[in-house]
């Protein structure tokens, strides 16, 4: 499968730093091991309690016009973005729980357009998918990897790999379908980002990110990206037509490399 390398690079400037400046601090407890027992199969609403949603535990406005689980689509989380998303420091919704060590997350992921779910959006960067984040972020210090699927730039429809260091984000695209399963596994200070998508017998690594500045602790969880536009700001004039749904989230340690490509 043909694969599209693509980065973009956003300056992000740190502000001049002084001894009584004050340290960012984490806004979330401390993560734990992941396990079965963390994982969702959103056929429950009430498991929204379960989750934290980042806009709301900084006080933010929403970056969502709808999120629910098992209402809108039994049986599946559901998320439409606001205009904006994940790129640099700009953030997008995220559904998401603290993880401690090493861990593998995976989901079946749709990335539809809003009112026809059998096609993808029209939107440039329209997507969905998997984000893992340093808890501890500011301006010009976000970092986080993320793995989604959905319309990336101009036609093409392709999975996303984008690593994200003090907010300067690079990304990769895989072309494929628009729906299928995701992984994000690390183990120790390398993450790996495997897919399965609709079609495909077998999971295969798509991106490799080396990442010992990321913490123990991660936010760990489920975003949806609506940036229309395929320039490094958002076009928040044009209205997003994405609809992600998320048929599960599970779980796992992983015991060796192999994992992370092998059978659920």
């Amino acid at each position: 499968m043909p694969r599209l390398l693509h980065s973009w690079l956003l300056l992000a400037f740190l502000p001049a730093c002084s001894s009584d400046a004050e340290p960012l601090a984490s806004l979330d407890p401390e993560g734990s091991p992941a396990s079965a027992e963390r994982s969702d199969e959103f056929d429950d609403p009430s498991s929204r309690s379960r989750w934290r949603l980042w806009h709301e535990v900084a006080d933010l406005e929403p970056r969502h016009d709808l999120l629910d689980i098992a209402q809108t689509h039994p049986g599946m989380l559901t998320v439409r973005p606001k205009a904006g998303g994940w790129f640099g420091g700009e953030e997008g919704p995220l559904l998401y729980t603290m993880i401690q060590g090493d861990f593998l997350v995976e989901t079946w992921v749709s990335a539809s357009k809003i009112g026809d779910p059998s096609v993808p959006p029209d939107e440039q960067y329209n997507s969905a998918g998997l984000l893992v984040r340093d808890p501890v972020h500011g301006e010009g210090r976000a970092n986080w990897i993320m793995l989604n699927v959905g319309r990336q730039e101009g036609t093409r429809v392709a999975t996303e790999g984008k690593t994200t260091v003090n907010s300067v984000s690079s990304l990769e695209l895989t072309d494929g379908p628009r729906e299928g399963r995701l992984r994000i596994c690390r183990r120790g200070s390398t993450f790996v980002l495997a897919r399965q998508m609709e079609g495909e017998g077998e999971f295969t690594v798509t991106q490799r990110y080396e990442r010992s500045d990321l913490p123990a602790d991660l936010q760990v969880g489920l975003v949806a990206t609506a940036w229309n536009s395929a320039t490094p700001q958002p076009d928040r004039s044009r209205t997003p037509d994405i609809e992600g749904t998320f048929d599960y989230v599970r779980f796992s340690v992983p015991g060796s490399d192999a994992d992370c490509t092998g059978p659920s």
